[in-house]
């Protein structure tokens, strides 16, 4: 079985320096007519309906996120901007510069069907665009976190380790049926709290930080997918997690703005420049997450037709040829493909304004 997950060793492993550069607002709008004018070409091509793209393969395709050093360009840092005046839901000690901690990747204990996470929050920066960094407030130390895989009927113990010095943190799972007084609640700087839930109901969730200003902790990277495959299937080939960067630590321009980034797996652009492989006349499957916060996603392939797409994951709600798939913001779907002729084909949201920003990918079909 040649699962991917997604996770990105060698973009863990980099050096990491822990002084915040500032690019400068001139040094951000440069970066953005670059990652623009890529968007802008991409989607000429996708109008004339050709979905040309470049050849050139990453690694490791399926990766989520990305931890970068301090020589990429900054995203200027706005403090906390027109929020600072929302003093009863920000952190109590919000840090003047971002952290750049050094990422714990999610450990994964499997026996039979009882399954062993523990995850870590930490403030790391991440690559956003091509030489453009991001401040972060990670799970695990990439943006998205990473994909917690588990099957129909697992039984769950998932604990959380708070390693953010600043502020507190703390995990919602969609997928999860339990009490969120009880289970999704703040745990501190240098804490731990383990959450047990059983995984039910198959499907594609999200998981997020639910600490308020939650809309702030969302937009500042922490959130991920969990995929429950149904008894008997395989997991799918691809998980995308579609997303949106603000200006950092910026509640106000999070709730009353507008993205300066719309991504697939935490870079603009990431599947333009690293396609995603796949042979002619192969069916595969995308686990597919919108986690917002704000946006909703109109997931579309050019040249082709979804042959099966499976509502927040679940066979019980399954679409057969669907053109464009509705995903809104903290849903997910279940998608099924196959190309009967090689080529370059781009997928995107069909919200123009979101692709030109970013949220554009290809898939290259090999005979």
């Amino acid at each position: 079985m040649n699962t991917h997950r997604c996770t990105d060793t060698h973009a863990r492993n980099k050096g990491r320096r822990t002084q915040l550069a500032s690019a400068g607002k001139v040094g951000l709008r440069t970066q953005r007519s670059g990652v623009a004018a890529l968007s802008a070409v991409a989607l000429v091509t996708v109008l004339a309906g050709c979905g040309a793209a470049g050849s050139t393969s990453a690694p490791n395709a399926q990766a989520v996120g990305r931890a970068t050093g301090g020589s990429a360009n900054e995203v200027p840092m706005n403090g906390m901007g027109q929020a600072g005046n929302r003093a009863n839901q920000m952190p109590s000690s919000m840090p003047g510069q971002g952290l750049n901690q050094t990422p714990r990747p999610m450990q994964v204990v499997r026996r039979g069907h009882d399954v062993s996470i523990t995850m870590y929050t930490e403030e790391t920066r991440v690559e956003i665009a091509p030489g453009v960094s991001f401040p972060a407030w990670t799970f695990d130390g990439t943006v998205p976190g990473p994909v917690i895989q588990l099957e129909q009927g697992d039984h769950v113990q998932l604990t959380l380790h708070n390693l953010d010095p600043h502020m507190s943190h703390s995990i919602d799972l969609h997928a999860a049926l339990v009490a969120p007084n009880q289970n999704y609640v703040d745990v501190p700087p240098g804490g731990t709290r383990t959450i047990t839930f059983d995984a039910t109901v198959p499907g594609v969730f999200l998981y997020h930080c639910e600490t308020q200003p939650m809309a702030l902790h969302i937009a500042q990277g922490m959130y991920g997918a969990v995929v429950v495959t149904p008894k008997g299937q395989q997991p799918p080939q691809f998980t995308i997690v579609q997303s949106e960067f603000y200006k950092p630590l910026d509640l106000d321009d999070v709730e009353n703005g507008t993205p300066q980034y719309v991504v697939f797996n935490g870079e603009a652009n990431r599947y333009m420049l690293h396609p995603l492989h796949v042979r002619a006349g192969q069916t595969i499957s995308v686990a597919f997450v919108d986690a917002g916060p704000n946006d909703w996603s109109a997931f579309h392939v050019v040249g082709s037709i979804l042959r099966e797409v499976e509502a927040s994951g679940n066979p019980a709600n399954r679409l057969t040829d669907v053109q464009t798939a509705s995903v809104a913001p903290g849903d997910g779907i279940l998608l099924t493909l196959r190309f009967p002729q090689p080529g370059t084909y781009t997928f995107t949201t069909h919200s123009m304004r979101d692709a030109a920003k970013g949220a554009m990918g290809s898939f290259v079909v090999t005979p």
